[in-house]
């Protein structure tokens, strides 16, 4: 029987490069327990399961024909140790697309994307210029359309697992197969060039050249060379997005990107919709009729059970309370059931929470509901969320920063190494949080000032310098204090010293006249 099989695809002697024949492992792995008549799996499909995703992009044969089959042959020990063999992991793109019109699907990855551009960005730097420059390039930023640029790019990452952004520098002739070089030595990129960046879904790229053969190099698994519809593109003119990295073994199935989070949520809004559907389901059979006949004499003759079906209609029709029910008072009897059923509201709800565990969203955010339990009004939920965000933008930000580095190439010719940029708080409008936080460390700076750890100008200094506070106005230097007994005579807790009420008072008054101006 082995052998048989090993005729349907059995790998060459020289592309065999561990001890474990993988056809055998399948020949073991995929008969069914229990069966006198197994079924098996041959190699090509079980390649197609592992296999690079399926896109819209021509594909060619590699060059390296060992490369796969070492990855192949790899997986399949893997899972053959693991007890996980055959194993489908990716579902493919056009599976992806179907799922992105779920609503649910929707809320989940487009809340996450909104919220990760809705504060946008600040720029900082600029020590070679002026702030002119900054304000200069936060235009450029608005005219070109970037904030949406990016808040589209983190929607299709969550849908697909991934997408590029193709720098298109305008030029017809160019070899898109050679590197784009992003410094003031680029060909391509220079003052005045009319640069465009272009979105483009992973279902029209595939990978055509990659290193998998040496993970001592910097490009290990990541592809060099694309395949966009037809036309070869070298790596640095695309910006990839990716979120969710898959195991080595498991990158080629999500074509080098990331595991979809629409893939990853989709099984948990499968068993929501199926709560969803039991409940409604549960609510039609809370209160039920029994209409009890002697069925034995009914369902022996054919009119019997003419007879039946005249009266359930009969029955149904004349059901309501506005209606009467007649019935035959010695073979016939109704009986009205009421279930009172608990529990089908929570089983909803935690599929629902679920759902929003999974998306790392708080319920409050995600579905509009108010949450309950321990923290009623969900605060430490949506700080939970925010923290989620800045790591999500974080993802992003060599991405941002590269399309900064082109535009500043574009319309000055330069790069200023110092220009960088900071994502806005999301949470920043929390007013009573932030006065509140700012309360508890004017408190713990005047501990400190009392014990003599810190002096009243570094006190201050904090103060003003303050994201919080809203102090910043304060000048660097402190006002000049009045003396303790001049305070005490003015307030009539103190008699002045005769020698010295003249000087005392010419003291006071000073310091009044420089607090009030």
């Amino acid at each position: 029987m082995a052998e048989e099989i090993k005729n349907t695809g059995e790998i060459p002697a020289e592309n065999k490069l561990h001890k474990l024949d993988p056809v055998d492992i399948a020949v073991q792995l995929s008969r069914p327990i229990n069966s006198n008549t197994p079924e098996y799996i041959s190699v090509e499909t079980l390649k197609k399961q592992f296999g690079t995703p399926v896109t819209n992009v021509n594909h060619k044969k590699s060059d390296n024909p060992l490369a796969y089959d070492e990855y192949y042959q790899s997986l399949t020990e893997h899972a053959a140790h693991e007890g996980q063999f055959p194993l489908t992991s990716f579902v493919g793109y056009p599976v992806l697309e179907q799922i992105a019109q779920n609503g649910m699907i929707r809320t989940c990855i487009q809340t996450v994307a909104d919220d990760v551009v809705r504060e946008w960005i600040e720029l900082t730097g600029g020590e070679k210029n002026s702030d002119k420059k900054l304000e200069e390039i936060d235009d450029i930023l608005k005219r070109k359309h970037i904030k949406s640029l990016i808040k589209d790019a983190v929607a299709k990452t969550g849908y697909f697992g991934g997408c590029m952004i193709f720098i298109d520098t305008g030029e017809e002739d160019t070899d898109l197969s050679l590197p784009l070089v992003i410094s003031e030595k680029s060909a391509e990129i220079k003052k005045g060039t009319k640069v465009k960046f272009v979105l483009i879904d992973p279902i029209n790229i595939t990978p055509l050249e990659y290193n998998s053969v040496n993970p001592l190099k910097s490009d290990y698994m990541k592809p060099t060379l694309w395949n966009v519809c037809g036309t070869t593109v070298h790596g640095s003119r695309l910006i990839m997005f990716a979120d969710n990295e898959p195991p080595t073994l498991l990158k080629p199935c999500y074509n080098f990107l990331g595991i979809p989070q629409a893939q990853i949520l989709w099984d948990y809004v499968l068993h929501w919709n199926k709560a969803r559907v039991s409940a409604v389901e549960i609510l039609d059979k809370l209160n039920l009729t029994v209409f009890k006949t002697n069925m034995s004499d009914l369902l022996g003759t054919p009119e019997g059970i003419a007879m039946l079906d005249v009266k359930m209609k009969a029955f149904q029709r004349y059901r309501d309370n506005n209606s009467v029910l007649v019935c035959d008072s010695e073979n016939e009897a109704v009986e009205n059931i009421s279930q009172v059923i608990s529990g089908a509201t929570d089983v909803v709800r935690q599929a629902l929470e679920f759902i929003a565990c999974i998306n790392r969203t708080p319920a409050v955010k995600l579905l509009g509901i108010s949450p309950s339990g321990f923290n009623a009004t969900g605060e430490s939920d949506i700080r939970n969320y925010y923290d989620h965000i800045k790591a999500k933008q974080e993802l992003y930000r060599d991405q941002i920063q590269t399309i900064l580095n082109v535009l500043q190439l574009v319309y000055f010719g330069d790069i200023d190494e110092t220009i960088s940029f900071k994502f806005n708080e999301i949470g920043g409008d929390d007013v009573a949080n932030n006065a509140s936080v700012f309360k508890t460390q004017v408190d713990t700076l005047t501990t400190l000032q009392s014990a003599g750890v810190i002096d009243n100008s570094e006190a201050r200094e904090f103060i003003r310098t303050s994201e919080i506070g809203g102090l910043d106005y304060l000048s660097e230097d402190a006002p000049q204090q009045p003396n303790p007994e001049d305070m005490a005579i003015m307030n009539g807790q103190q008699q002045p010293k005769e020698q010295n009420t003249t000087e005392s008072l010419k003291g006071f008054e000073e310091w009044q006249k420089n607090m009030l101006g």
